[in-house]
C-alpha cells in the first residue's frame, strides 16, 4: 500500500464519519422538534385548565360568562368584570395557539378544536357587539385579521344551552 491509497482510505473514512454525524444530528433535531411540539400542546392544555379551574370552583363565573357572551347588557357589572377577565385570557391563549399553528408547532388536527371554540366565543353576540370592539387592539393585527375572516361554527351550542340542559323524553 502506498501513501496515496492510505490518503484515499482516510478521506473515505472521514466522509463516512461526517455523513454519520449529520444523520445523527438530523435524528436529534427531529426528536427535539417532536419534544417541543409536545411541550407546546401540554402548555396550552395547562393554560386552558388554569383558566377553567376558577369557573369550576365558582359556578357564578360560568354563569357570568354565559350571560355576558349571550347579551353583554343583560349581565350585571360584576358579571361583566368576571367575563372580561376570562375572555381576555382566553383570547390571548388562543392567539398564542394560532401563532403556534401558523409556525407548524401545533398540528392542524389539534388546532381545529381550539379554533372551533375560539370562533364560538368570537361570534357570541355579547362578545361581537360589545367586548371585542372594546378590546380587539389588545391582540395582534394578524390575529384580528384571521378572526375577521372566519365564520361562526355550527357545531357548538351556547353555554346557556349546555348549562341549562334539560333532557326531554323521546
Amino acid at each position: 500500500m502506498n501513501l496515496q491509497v492510505l490518503v484515499a482510505l482516510a478521506e473515505i473514512v472521514s466522509a463516512l464519519a461526517v455523513t454519520l454525524t449529520l444523520i445523527a444530528l438530523i435524528v436529534t433535531i427531529r426528536q427535539n422538534t417532536r419534544s417541543q411540539k409536545a411541550l407546546a400542546v401540554d402548555s396550552l392544555a395547562a393554560a386552558i385548565t388554569s383558566i377553567n379551574v376558577p369557573a369550576m370552583e365558582s359556578p357564578a363565573l360560568g354563569a357570568a360568562i354565559s350571560k355576558a357572551t349571550t347579551d353583554w347588557a343583560s349581565a350585571s357589572r360584576e358579571e361583566r368584570i368576571m367575563a372580561h377577565y376570562f375572555l381576555f385570557s382566553f383570547f390571548k391563549l388562543l392567539e398564542n395557539a394560532w401563532y403556534l399553528q401558523k409556525a407548524g408547532i401545533l398540528d392542524q388536527a389539534q388546532w381545529l378544536g381550539w379554533e372551533t371554540v375560539l370562533r364560538k366565543y368570537y361570534y357570541a353576540e355579547g362578545v361581537r357587539r360589545v367586548w371585542w370592539p372594546g378590546r380587539q387592539n389588545g391582540y395582534s393585527p394578524e390575529f384580528q385579521k384571521f378572526l375577521s375572516g372566519t365564520k361562526p361554527p355550527d357545531e357548538l351550542g351556547s353555554l346557556t344551552d349546555l348549562f341549562d340542559y334539560v333532557q326531554h323524553d323521546a
